[in-house]
């Protein structure tokens, strides 16, 4: 499964966040609102105006690596499980001019690298507002290529790639 920062691609659709977990599942028509493999709520694309992710970031490039050695060097210290799990975070969303929230459970501890949550707002408002596009839902592992770039030229100050 290839992932970007709170972007992994998963079977026909696009995830945001862990999909073991609270997230949101992007399919051609509609996003779906999921614990683990548990619907709890269906939002057409024609009633979304806007998404935002509310989750921790930071300036380092390889977040996940960096907990993933802590954490692993401390609990081989402790010698037992320490009991660590990320913090959920949470999706704004802006569906027929109303407000609604939902949790959004992280991959690991740490935050996501501030540039891929910056490419995956501007890939949902792209989606949002391209509507013909959303058909490339069925193939995430592009998305995550573009969510990519989108992220590289907001950094680099590019127009395009």
């Amino acid at each position: 499964m290839k992932r970007y920062g709170p972007l992994i691609a998963v079977p026909g659709a696009l995830a945001v966040g862990d999909p073991g977990r609270s997230h949101l599942r992007l399919t051609p028509d509609a996003l779906l609102i999921r614990e683990g493999t548990d619907n709890r709520g269906i939002i057409p694309w024609t009633q979304v105006q806007r998404v935002v992710l509310d989750v921790p970031t930071t300036r380092f490039r390889l977040p996940g690596l960096l907990s993933t050695l802590v954490l692993g060097a401390l609990t081989f210290l402790a010698l037992s499980d320490l009991g660590v799990d990320p913090d959920d975070g949470a999706v704004d969303m802006l569906v027929d001019g109303q407000s609604t929230t939902a949790p959004l459970s992280r991959h690991h501890v740490g935050g996501y690298w501030a540039p891929t949550v910056d490419g995956a707002h501007r890939l949902l408002q792209h989606l949002i507002d391209n509507p013909e596009q959303r058909s490339l839902l069925s193939h995430p592992e592009q998305l995550i290529d573009v969510a990519a770039r989108l992220a590289r030229n907001a950094t680099t100050g590019a127009s395009g790639s």
